[in-house]
């Protein structure tokens, strides 16, 4: 039997495994990524194709930014942007509403380590995701039940 067997087994498998690997840590994706193109290659390339990065983040329109961010802790915003350019930085904190901007530009001055911001970056990816589900935000829309 497969790796991928039961995620192909039921209607929402292939959401499960493209947001499995959108928060599984680089090193631990590539093995899956690697056991994945060995075992169906054309499913792995389809869920890669779905994934959602944190650049996929940076790129959303400003009204689903401010969804997200509307639905994120302020620390967790304020780490996954630590080490992106003044630019980023900028944006986020004009499409966050008050409070939660000032309390972002706040934690922006706080140390970090970097599993903290790409533990960061993997929340906002997740609450993305969910944000996807409901419809909120149309970046990388998972079709409903998608088998691969």
């Amino acid at each position: 039997m497969g790796v991928y067997t039961r995620f192909k087994r039921t209607p929402d498998g292939f959401r499960q495994l493209v947001e499995l690997i959108e928060t599984t840590p680089a090193a631990r994706r590539k093995k899956m990524i690697d056991v994945g193109m060995q075992e169906d290659p054309d499913y792995t390339q389809e869920a890669l194709s779905y994934m959602m990065t944190f650049e996929d983040i940076l790129a959303l329109p400003d009204n689903e930014l401010a969804e997200l961010l509307s639905k994120a802790a302020p620390r967790t915003v304020a780490f996954a942007i630590k080490a992106t350019g003044d630019d980023v930085k900028t944006r986020f904190i004009k499409c966050a509403k008050a409070p939660a901007n000032g309390e972002i530009k706040d934690y922006l001055g706080a140390t970090c380590s970097l599993s903290e911001t790409g533990g960061a970056q993997f929340k906002l990816i997740e609450i993305a995701r969910l944000l996807e589900k409901k419809g909120f935000i149309k970046t990388k829309h998972i079709p409903e039940g998608h088998s691969g």
